[in-house]
């Protein structure tokens, strides 16, 4: 008898922009507080959390931001572009992040 190998659970989350699944590891979270949005790098803040996919956070297409967000969408640009800012490179390259275009 053979043991099969476990198989570890991945939790998958859905990217408020884009709509399309992805391993939460792979996600920005955004929580909703009294005073706005606030970037949850640890994932471990308390509330409702929004999850925003890497290319679509380096993306410049700001219609599909402000359906997600309504009136907030000019402060989740802010904190987006600083987690960005944030980001080396060489690591936004290896995770799959386009460059952002600068217009």
């Amino acid at each position: 008898m053979t043991s099969a190998a476990r198989v570890r659970h991945v939790p998958l989350r859905r990217c408020a922009v884009c709509r399309a699944q992805a391993p939460q590891a792979e996600l920005l979270r955004l929580v909703k507080d009294v005073a706005g949005y606030r970037l949850d790098l640890t994932r471990r803040l308390g509330g409702r959390g929004t999850w925003i996919c890497a290319a679509w956070a380096a993306s410049s297409n700001e219609k599909r931001l402000r359906n997600a967000f309504k009136g907030s969408a000019q402060q989740v640009r802010e904190l987006l572009d600083a987690a960005l800012a944030h980001v080396p490179p060489t690591a936004a390259g290896a995770a799959g992040i386009p460059p952002r275009r600068l217009e």
